[in-house]
């Protein structure tokens, strides 16, 4: 009940702004307590497009807004395009010393530097207004432009992940249809069974935890959906298990158990 209250309350909210209703006909708790930990806490949210369902498991760290590290590549993605700075997929900044790597290559390996240089082509003043624009997350780009998705003030819970990525389905975000295609085109796709899965990772550092995510969307045949895990750790726990494996194979198990219902 407190889930469903808690959705509500954020649906009215967004509809009060003026934004497109985010639709919740209902809310599905997931049995995921075979995946817990002493090493580390989680929640996955899983958004039927189909169906107006969400599913989840821990519904209270859902709510907590953390950094986004690397899933943040997918705004700027989208703002670099939108300031004509990217092109398509293909596109080079030039890094030097780097190897000079493509959006693509940059968005699925994550490369930091990058996506710095960008900020910096972007501006601090375009930065700012489109992250007001996209309602992200609590929309801070401070203190460093270089910086603020990483070590920074800016931080987003994985209910509103799902909310941006929804607006990128529905393609809400009043951008050109090119910067939508470009930007999907570029994730990675990972195969279980017939599900396909396309997302973004990222992995931080906030108060003393490691923050890892992954979001994006997923096809199994013809239905769609949209998903955000975040999963945090004490830093003492790192080496102490794969992290960065086990925020995707927590993912696999909500969408095991969902399209096993």
């Amino acid at each position: 009940m407190r889930h469903i209250v808690s959705i509500l309350v954020l649906w009215l909210a967004l509809a009060s702004c003026g934004l497109p209703k985010f639709q919740v006909e209902k809310a599905v708790s997931l049995d995921l307590k075979k995946e817990e930990s002493t090493f580390y806490s989680f929640t996955v949210v899983i958004y039927d497009l189909k169906t107006k369902q969400y599913f989840y498991y821990n519904d209270s760290l859902a709510h907590v807004p953390f950094s986004p590290a690397s899933t943040f590549k997918i705004p700027n993605t989208l703002i670099g395009l939108e300031c004509n700075i990217l092109k398509d997929s293909t596109t080079k900044l030039n890094l030097g010393a780097l190897d000079d790597p493509t959006l693509k290559f940059a968005f699925q390996n994550s490369i930091v530097p990058y996506y710095q240089e960008l900020a910096k082509r972007i501006g601090d003043k375009n930065m700012h207004d489109y992250l007001k624009r996209f309602h992200y997350g609590n929309t801070l780009s401070t203190p460093e432009l270089t910086t603020f998705w990483l070590t920074g003030d800016l931080r987003i819970s994985a209910i509103e992940q799902i909310e941006f990525l929804n607006k990128i389905e529905n393609r809400q975000l009043g951008l050109r249809s090119e910067s939508y295609e470009t930007l999907m085109g570029i994730f990675q796709e990972r195969r279980e069974g017939s599900l396909k899965i396309y997302g973004k990772t990222g992995w931080g550092v906030q108060d003393g935890q490691d923050i890892g995510w992954f979001v994006g969307f997923a096809q199994n045949q013809s239905d769609r959906y949209l998903f955000a895990t975040v999963m945090t750790s004490p830093e003492e726990f790192y080496g102490k298990f794969d992290f960065g494996t086990k925020r995707i194979s927590l993912t696999n198990a909500a969408f095991q158990q969902l399209l096993n219902r």
